[in-house]
């Protein structure tokens, strides 16, 4: 049952649309960033500070403050309207950059006209956070009505303009469907001016939203329905602040300066929203204490400090809170509890009345004094942040969960893709992909290269046995894991590769496997260590150099092995067989990987210089009951004597392929049937245990 919650949220939140305005969210957190803290410089509570900011130089600091939050935060709305309709353009069938790029445009557009445009009731302020929910709306409908109109836009009646470059052309092939989405904003907006009466949808919203508060206007209902409306605004994107304006001057302000009214916009400001809405320095704590994920605390801790003064944009919608189906809950229900406990105390002669106004950017728990006068009022304020946390804390870790859920699933889709890709002989291009297996792709890829760079590098080492049952050696084979979770290695190589750090990767895997292998010798257990190489890397001077220099640091020589890979042409790796010498004369042993009776298989046994050839796998799991099989195999084993250089077997996962190809000549095996890919210590036990029966 647990399960299928999970992966019910999972579908939710990987909703093409919810999941692109969730990105488009994440898109804005460096701007955020931005705007709140000049906000909270320039309404910082301390009146001498205050005093500094607006007189010095006559005001300038004031002014660059007011800049970076008005061109921030202040045109929220249009950012965030291209930055949604960018990441939803990317979940269309036609994935045309061109036409992503226009529905950014169109929808600005559409956004503009869903306010009456600069010649209707549309003003500056509906450009930040006031618009955000018009913007969400024109950027999903914007750009899903604009590819419909591009799909059904028949070819006929398009602009054509015979010579223009392409960019002229393609621009001119979207002027039906940009107006005719335009149109149909306009059509929505004059029904809602007509119908409604309402200037446009954001006023339609607010309108309908006022009426609510017309019989319930005083005393603790107010306040419970203007918190709960306040926090389901923002929880849908919309600023709750600036949709109750009205409601706030008309029923909560004047409470202000009443004596003896409990409930009033000040009350509310202090106990019952403490660190902005959804009482969010309970949300900031939970995280920093409770939070498993690194990206968690890493924003909590960038938020905290504004959440201290009860600005909480970041959190809203850097996590964000925004349609986030596990947050939501708690994010509602925290404040009505913070707002039920304030009102108790108040109203049992613990917490005394306010009794004067107290700013809203007054930090927590100075407010909760200023307030009250007292210790009281800071005492209830630290009762409603415990309890605050603990509401918070179950749906923190459900919701670190369900994106340990997200991640898994997504690298199972992702290996699934790779692993399809190999079969068809597709051209890989994982780290271009605009989806969220491309961002999964790239966030995995910075990771390696970074676990890459600290040779923080999880190895396996599968033993390699003799038909006598003794270990002769073991391959170093990559065990990499993201998030705790271990990676298919096939896609770490390929994210490697795609990303240019394969060398580096390889050259890691070599240093780490020789550091096993000279501890192995240094405990008195000799086995040849191998690990697999590319033959573009066994064909480069530089590469071969660092081997040797390595292999002589760590005194490997005589038992460590490269395993040549064969997934390239070697026809025109002229240096190979020269590279292959000197690393002989290192020391340093060569086999071939996976040989079959492929082409390149062949090319390398022209020079004579291999060590030993591992059997392709396929051909050793079929060789039980395929006469073909076992006469490829048979001549493999037979190459081998006549050319000398040792033939071992991979994939031997049962008692009869062992014994049919001992049958044969071939005396090395490495497989399932002896043991897997195991940690270094393991390899140790198996070598000591070995010793001991000797």
């Amino acid at each position: 049952m647990y399960g299928k919650v999970l992966r019910t949220i999972y579908r939710i939140e990987n909703n093409s649309v919810i999941s692109s305005i969730r990105k488009g969210f994440t898109l804005l957190i460096p701007a955020l960033l931005v705007g709140a803290f000049a906000l909270l410089f320039r309404s910082f509570p301390v009146p001498v500070i205050q005093t500094f900011i607006e007189k010095w130089a006559g005001g300038v600091l004031y002014q660059i403050l007011s800049f970076l939050f008005d061109s921030t935060v202040g045109f929220m709305s249009v950012y965030l309207v291209m930055s949604i309709s960018y990441y939803y353009a990317a979940t269309m069938k036609n994935k045309d950059q061109f036409l992503q790029v226009m529905a950014m445009v169109v929808s600005a557009i559409c956004f503009a006209v869903s306010f009456g445009a600069a010649g209707g009731s549309m003003e500056l302020s509906d450009l930040g956070p006031v618009g955000v929910f018009t913007a969400m709306f024109a950027a999903v409908a914007g750009t899903r009505i604009f590819y419909f109109f591009c799909e059904k836009v028949s070819p006929a009646f398009k602009f054509r303009s015979a010579g223009s470059d392409v960019d002229y052309r393609n621009s001119l092939s979207t002027i039906y469907p940009l107006l005719f989405c335009a149109l149909l904003f306009v059509a929505m907006n004059l029904l809602i001016q007509t119908i409604f009466k309402a200037d446009n949808l954001n006023d339609l919203i607010t309108n309908s939203i006022v009426e609510l508060f017309h019989n319930i206007n005083d005393g603790l209902g107010a306040g419970v329905l203007y918190v709960l409306v306040l926090d389901v605004l923002w929880a849908f994107g919309i600023h709750g602040g600036n949709a109750l304006e009205q409601v706030s001057q008309t029923y909560l302000v004047p409470n202000d300066a009443v004596t003896g009214t409990v409930i009033s916009k000040s009350f509310l400001d202090n106990y019952a929203l403490i660190g902005g809405c959804g009482t969010s320095i309970c949300l900031v704590l939970a995280l920093l204490l409770f939070t498993g994920s690194r990206d968690n605390r890493q924003l909590a801790r960038s938020a905290a400090p504004a959440v201290f003064f009860n600005i909480n944009e970041i959190l809203v919608y850097g996590l964000p809170i925004v349609l986030n189906p596990i947050m939501i809950i708690p994010f509602i229900l925290t404040p009505l509890c913070s707002l039920l406990l304030s009102y108790g105390a108040t109203v049992c002669g613990f917490l005394p009345v306010m009794k004067e106004t107290i700013t809203w950017t007054t930090p927590v728990f100075f407010s909760g004094y200023l307030a009250s006068g007292s210790w009281r009022g800071v005492a209830v304020q630290v009762v409603i942040v415990l309890v605050g946390i603990a509401i918070y804390t179950p749906f923190v870790k459900l919701s670190e969960r369900v994106g340990e859920l997200q991640a898994e699933m997504l690298r199972n889709e992702l290996t699934e893709y790779l692993k399809e890709q190999n079969k068809t002989g597709t051209a890989l291009s994982l780290l271009d992909r605009r989806d969220s297996m491309g961002i999964l792709a790239r966030n995995m890829a910075a990771q390696l290269r970074i676990d890459v760079e600290k040779k923080n590098l999880t190895m396996g080492y599968q033993p390699q046995f003799n038909c006598e049952g003794k270990m002769t050696g073991a391959e170093a084979l990559l065990r990499w894991r993201y998030m705790g979770e271990a990676v298919y290695p096939p896609l770490a190589v390929a994210l490697a590769q795609e990303d240019g750090f394969f060398d580096r990767l390889t050259e890691c895997v070599i240093e780490i496997s020789m550091k096993a292998c000279s501890r192995l010798l240094t405990l008195g257990s000799p086995v040849t260590i191998s690990a697999n190489i590319s033959g573009e890397q066994l064909n480069s001077p530089r590469f071969v150099e660092k081997v040797i220099r390595m292999a002589e640091s760590y005194g490997v020589a005589g038992y460590y092995c490269l395993e040549i890979t064969e997934e390239s042409a070697v026809d025109k790796m002229e240096e190979i067989p020269q590279h292959i010498g000197r690393l002989k004369a290192a020391g340093i042993m060569a086999a071939v990987d996976d040989f079959s009776m492929g082409r390149t298989s062949l090319k390398y046994l022209q020079h004579n210089s291999f060590y030993a050839v591992k059997l392709d796998g396929s051909l050793v799991r079929g060789i039980v009951g395929n006469k073909r099989n076992q006469e490829i195999v048979s001549s493999i084993i037979a190459l081998g004597r006549n050319l000398d250089f040792e033939v071992m077997a991979e994939y031997v996962e049962t008692e009869e392929i062992r014994s049919l190809l001992e049958s044969m000549g071939c005396s090395q095996y490495q497989g399932y049937l002896y043991s897997p890919a195991v940690p270094l210590q393991n390899l140790e036990e198996m070598l000591l245990e070995q010793k001991g029966n000797i």
